[in-house]
């Protein structure tokens, strides 16, 4: 049975979907959980509840060791969790680390692996602005730089992430156009589409999130150049943080808008789903991103994309045919995309089927999956 050694976020949907790809495969899982945290993510727990053939654990101390430990680093600069990392790759003897995001998971991987030798195959998923946005700090510059050294072999969503990666340093081998949370099961969404034309919802989704790159207010702000085009929609502001949710308040005040706010982490995986496939637009805006999991989950759902052009989406989606891509400073690229996205619904609804089928394609679990285990060398 192949050893993995998985360093990541124990709460985020995105480990907990990348893992659930192997309940039916033979690997022993051990989770490092690289940031602090309450509960583990549902999924998570359910893969612990139900017999699977693979087996997953959290290492040792870490349960609930993890939320004071990780509170205790970020004052001591990762020394304690590190040296706990250390011990469980020497004790466990993975035949693969596989370190999921960089900031948080990498940076301690790579202080942990400094402690030891070891024989095992090096994996580095990057998630959203791991390189994009944090190559501008000369600190995190050099961690990245010393973390890539040790990687045999990068996991990508798009190429301007292993031509960023090139540049600090990185001489290993690149799997591409791997999406960070695994595969979603086509078959799913399928009995609402391409029948379903999208123009015809009444919803449309923003997404709220306004910390760290999150451009959520600056979205929300622009319902009122549009008012007169989104009047007779349901606007519902989805992984909203306080601040979004009070900028939101000040937009309905001024333009009588139907406006829902939800904060983040109070819509269920369902309850997301059921969002994305009644809504017409989705739109996302942010500083720095790979491939944002709306633009994912609108590709699956039927609903047309706006988003900055800050992420990797271009690399899967075609601006002015399947998206439309907007500077995140300019007000005049918000306006005019969203006129288009309100007004053209051939755009919208042929929209729909090309994604559908690039999302079927290139991101159905089957695929992924495979893309994966090849890259764990279980298959050729």
């Amino acid at each position: 049975m192949k050893k993995i050694l998985i360093v990541a976020m124990a709460d985020s949907v995105h480990t907990a979907r990348w893992l659930r790809q192997f309940d039916s495969d033979e690997i022993e899982f051990v989770l490092f959980p690289s940031t602090p945290h309450r509960r583990i993510h549902s999924l998570i727990g359910e893969h612990k509840q139900v017999k699977q053939i693979s087996s997953l654990r959290i290492s040792r101390f870490m349960t609930i060791g993890a939320l004071p430990l990780g509170i205790l680093d970020l004052l001591f600069n990762n020394f304690f969790r590190s040296k706990l990392l250390a011990r469980e790759i020497k004790t466990f003897q993975p035949d693969i680390i596989h370190i999921m995001e960089t900031q948080h998971s990498g940076y301690l991987a790579n202080k942990a692996l400094k402690k030891i030798r070891t024989s095992s195959k090096i994996i580095l998923s990057i998630w959203g602005s791991d390189l994009f946005w944090f190559q501008k700090f000369k600190r995190h510059k050099k961690k990245i730089t010393r973390l890539l050294s040790l990687v045999h072999l990068l996991v990508t969503e798009c190429h301007r992430d292993e031509e960023l990666a090139r540049k600090f340093g990185f001489i290993g081998e690149c799997l591409h156009g791997v999406p960070a949370s695994g595969g979603f099961d086509h078959q799913e969404f399928s009995e609402f589409l391409p029948d379903n034309s999208p123009s015809k919802r009444r919803t449309i989704s923003i997404k709220g999130y306004s910390g760290f790159v999150g451009l959520g207010p600056t979205a929300i702000r622009g319902l009122k150049s549009i008012s007169s085009y989104v009047k007779n929609y349901e606007i519902v502001i989805y992984s909203a943080s306080p601040y979004s949710k009070l900028v939101a308040r000040r937009v309905r005040l001024l333009t009588g808008l139907d406006i829902k706010v939800f904060l983040k982490h109070s819509l269920t995986p369902m309850q997301m789903q059921d969002l994305f496939l009644r809504s017409r637009v989705v739109l996302g805006m942010s500083k720095s991103d790979g491939l944002p999991a709306t633009i994912k989950e609108a590709m699956f759902t039927g609903a047309f994309p706006v988003q900055t052009d800050t992420s990797c989406t271009s690399e899967w989606l075609k601006n002015g045919v399947s998206t439309l891509l907007i500077s995140p400073t300019s007000t005049f690229d918000f306006k005019k995309a969203m006129q288009m996205a309100m007004t053209d619904d051939k755009l919208v609804d042929i929209a729909a089927k090309i994604n559908f089928e690039i999302a079927k394609t290139r991101m159905d679990r089957v695929v992924v999956r495979s893309k994966a285990l090849s890259a764990y060398g279980l298959i050729s």
